[in-house]
Formats: C-alpha cells, structure tokens, sequence
C-alpha cells in the first residue's frame, strides 16, 4: 500500500494469534510494506499502536487526535454533536471541513477522521473529503434500522471488537 490507515489495535482473534505483540508483529510486517514516499496515518491515543511505530518506522506518519487533547496531531476533530453524527475536521491546526453524516459513536468519528487524511494523501482538498463523506450512506448491518414500533427503535449491527461496541453504545446513549 501506498497509504495506510492505523486505526486501532488490541488483542482479537485469539484462534490466530497466541498474544498482542503476535498481532503487534504482523502489523509491523504490514507497516514495512509501505514505501518511504507512502504515509501512515495512526491515532495518537493507541498504545498499542505507538509501540509497533517505535519497532521502526522509515515511512512519513500522521497523527489524528481529539482537538484540544494536548496532543500535537496533523489531523484532529471537533465533535460538533456528542454522539459523533457531527464533527469538524482539523488540519495542521486549521478548521478543513465539517462532516455531518447519519453515523454514530467515537470510532466512526476516528474511521472519518483517517479516511480524509487518505484522500489527501491521494490529492484530494479536505474539504471534499468531509463532503463526500457526509452523503456517505452506511453498509448494511451497521446500525441498520430494523424496525420503528412506538418509541423502541430496532438496530442490526454486525459484532464488532470490544472497544467499537462501547462507542457504538455510547454513541447511540448521546444521540
């Protein structure tokens, strides 16, 4: 890949790998395949995820972080609406764009937040990313509404790791 998004990692799949630095390995062995012109994009928040880069890294990073956080990031966010369905990007420290979209909780604001980063790597404005990404409709089985009867809202959401379930729960606890 020319560009790789880091999102998150802990310990999953435990059928495949014996332990986390397992798992730490091959996404080691990934970030090696990444050409010194290609870029990864890495949150600032995952240990995990800043001790693979510390395994060595000869491939231009950028951080994401929470705006106001104290962490120095190239990307960052501004929750516009506590459940994520709004939030601003930030850009080297200027307001690039505001996505507001149907989606919910934490790690799609993070999802959100990388997947613009990509699209600049590949020549596109901010700007049009955040666009894009607000007419984006989601797949099916992530926070599908099954069914609407009286006031009880039925969702589909395919399992995901533990800490997505959490923001997905928060997320839908805000909204």
């Amino acid at each position: 890949p020319r560009t790789l998004i880091l999102n998150n990692l802990e310990f999953d799949h435990a059928d495949i790998f014996p332990d986390l630095p397992a798992i730490q390995r091959q996404f080691h062995h990934l970030m090696r395949t990444v050409p010194e012109r290609g870029l990864i994009i890495s949150p600032t928040f995952e240990p995990a995820l800043a001790e693979v880069l510390q395994m060595g890294c000869w491939t231009p990073v950028e951080h994401t972080a929470k705006e106001g956080s104290g962490i120095v990031a190239t990307w960052s966010y501004h929750l516009l609406e506590k459940d994520g369905s709004r939030f601003e990007v930030i850009h080297d420290g200027q307001l690039a764009g505001s996505v507001s979209w149907g989606l919910t909780g934490l790690h799609n604001v993070h999802n959100g937040l990388a997947a613009i980063a990509a699209a600049h790597h590949a020549g596109v404005f901010p700007e049009r990313g955040a666009e894009a990404l607000s007419k984006f409709k989601n797949v099916k089985r992530r926070m599908e509404v099954r069914a609407t009867i009286s006031e009880i809202t039925l969702y589909d959401d395919f399992a995901h790791h533990p800490t997505a379930i959490t923001t997905t729960l928060e997320g839908l606890r805000a909204r």
